[in-house]
């Protein structure tokens, strides 16, 4: 956690009363064999579309695998987050806490240490940023003051499973 000095050219959302950097997203590390049973998967769903005359569902399956390894061998880029009194940038994302609807913060270290925000937005209804080594209290103590706190929150089952299976 760091303080910064008041730039008075600043605009509202970049006046930090806390910042740290946090990457834009949670990367898991799959090893080989969770590639092995993606493949094995996909290329039965793949031949399953085929025999049923489906080809588009063929197509994707045979696809989805070259994408998820491309996409996994990217690496999350790493983004400011900036709590203010105005609100919370993660990025060039802008939340008022008028946006924010409930806030929770899931911290069981070394495993989990996020903040899930749930917003008023349709389009994109939770945000999770990870909280590195920022201590979790202090955060609370001032979001408490901002937006309400859903206490008692986990992760659903939905959410563990992902997790488990290192889907997302």
């Amino acid at each position: 956690m760091a303080k910064h000095k008041q730039n008075p050219n600043a605009g509202a959302f970049d006046q930090a009363l806390m910042t740290w950097k946090a990457p834009r997203y949670l990367r898991y590390e799959r090893s080989w064999i969770w590639f092995v049973v993606l493949f094995l998967v996909c290329g039965g769903l793949a031949l399953y579309g085929y025999e049923t005359d489906s080809i588009t569902m063929a197509v994707a399956f045979a696809i989805l695998p070259l994408v998820l390894i491309l996409e996994h061998r990217k690496k999350p880029d790493m983004v400011d987050v900036v709590i203010s009194e105005y609100g919370i940038r993660f990025g060039d994302m802008k939340l008022p806490y008028s946006s924010i609807e409930h806030f929770w913060i899931l911290h069981n270290p070394p495993f989990v240490n996020e903040l899930h925000l749930e917003t008023d937005s349709k389009m994109h209804k939770e945000y999770v940023i990870q909280l590195m080594n920022l201590d979790p209290t202090v955060l609370r103590q001032f979001l408490v003051t901002q937006v309400l706190e859903w206490e008692g929150k986990h992760l659903s089952f939905m959410e563990t499973l992902t997790r488990l299976f290192r889907l997302n």
